[in-house]
C-alpha cells in the first residue's frame, strides 16, 4: 500500500473508533458525535495527518461503511439550519452542506462558508 493509503486507512480507524454513542433517535447526541468526530478530522488535517480531500473522502467512507456516523451527519444535514455557522469545524460545515446537497435540501447561510460546486471545479481543473 502507498503511503497515503496507509494514512487515509488509519484516519478512517481512528475516526471509527472515536465515534460517541449516538443514542436512539436522539438529534442532541447524534449532532454532538458529528461535531465530535469532525473536529477529530479538523485536527488531524491542521496537524498535516491528511489533506482536506483525503478528510472529505474517509468521511464519506465513514457515511458508506458505519452506520452510527451515516445517523449522525444525516441528522447534522437535516437539521444544519438549527446549528450555528461557528459551531462546526470548516470540514465538518463543508460535509455537513454537501450532505444537504445530495439531499436536496435548501441552502442554509452555513452555505456562505462552502466553496459552490464550480468553484470546487476551478480549484480541481483550474483551466
Amino acid at each position: 500500500m502507498s503511503e497515503n493509503a496507509d494514512k487515509i486507512t488509519l484516519a478512517y480507524e481512528n475516526l471509527r473508533e472515536n465515534m460517541p454513542p449516538i443514542g436512539i433517535l436522539s438529534r442532541k447526541k447524534r449532532i454532538k458525535g458529528y461535531i465530535e468526530i469532525t473536529n477529530l478530522a479538523e485536527y488531524m488535517i491542521t496537524s498535516g495527518e491528511i489533506s482536506v480531500e483525503d478528510a472529505l473522502f474517509v468521511l464519506s467512507m465513514l457515511m458508506r461503511k458505519f452506520s452510527r456516523f451515516q445517523k449522525a451527519a444525516s441528522m447534522t444535514a437535516m437539521s444544519l439550519e438549527s446549528i450555528g455557522r461557528k459551531v462546526m469545524s470548516p470540514i465538518g460545515v463543508r460535509f455537513a452542506v454537501a450532505a444537504r446537497r445530495n439531499l436536496n435540501l435548501s441552502e442554509t447561510p452555513h452555505y456562505q462558508d462552502v466553496p459552490s460546486l464550480e468553484e470546487e471545479q476551478e480549484e480541481v481543473n483550474p483551466l
